[in-house]
């Protein structure tokens, strides 16, 4: 009976696959000052999904959010229903989308093939560093159409921020530059 259980075990393990939900910066390079775009995305599909769940937690310190807009994959043209709950003080933004029930699910088939973005967040800069933006895999996670949890794997983003770079001031450079120039024109004669 053992040899049975573990047999199927494995091959149903086998014939899994999970997805697989990451966060992704647009860009590589980031000041103090700027505007960071990421991307929530999901991958690695194998079922049409019903919905996600996710709470992400970032650095208060080194950003801010600016805002977030979820992406269409359970819109099957009559909408979907969207929550989200940030808590600007603790660094953690939790966002739900779900298909309507009587939604379509070849067109949200088509929607999210086997991968598609779940949201877009943006955060603005505010101080230089490494930080991360971590998931919390206990409230994270996906359904598929038929309403069962499906398999999630999560990969977290670490940013390095650069401090803002300070220009030359141009003014002040011509300056000097003429006062040398008139300096050797007066030594010269």
């Amino acid at each position: 009976m053992k040899t049975l259980l573990t047999t199927l075990l494995l091959a149903l393990s086998f014939n899994s696959q999970a997805a697989l939900i990451k966060l992704e910066s647009l860009h590589n390079d980031y000041q103090v000052g700027d505007t960071v775009e990421l991307q929530l995305s999901i991958s690695h599909l194998s079922t049409t999904l019903g919905g996600f769940f996710s709470e992400l937690s970032y650095a208060t310190e080194g950003f801010s959010l600016v805002g977030w807009q979820f992406g269409n994959g359970f819109d099957d043209g009559f909408g979907s229903w969207q929550f989200a709950d940030h808590n600007a003080l603790a660094g953690l933004l939790a966002l739900d989308d779900y298909a309507d029930p009587a939604a379509d699910e070849q067109l949200l088939a088509a929607n999210q093939g086997s991968g598609f973005v779940l949201a877009t967040l943006q955060f603005l800069v505010l101080s230089a560093g490494d930080f991360w933006f971590s998931f919390n895999p206990d409230w994270s996670g996906a359904l598929s159409f038929d309403n069962e949890f499906v398999t999630v794997n999560f990969s977290d983003l670490q940013l390095q921020v650069h401090p803002a770079s300070t220009p030359v001031p141009a003014p002040a450079t011509l300056v000097l530059l003429l006062a040398g120039l008139l300096f050797l024109g007066a030594r010269k004669r």
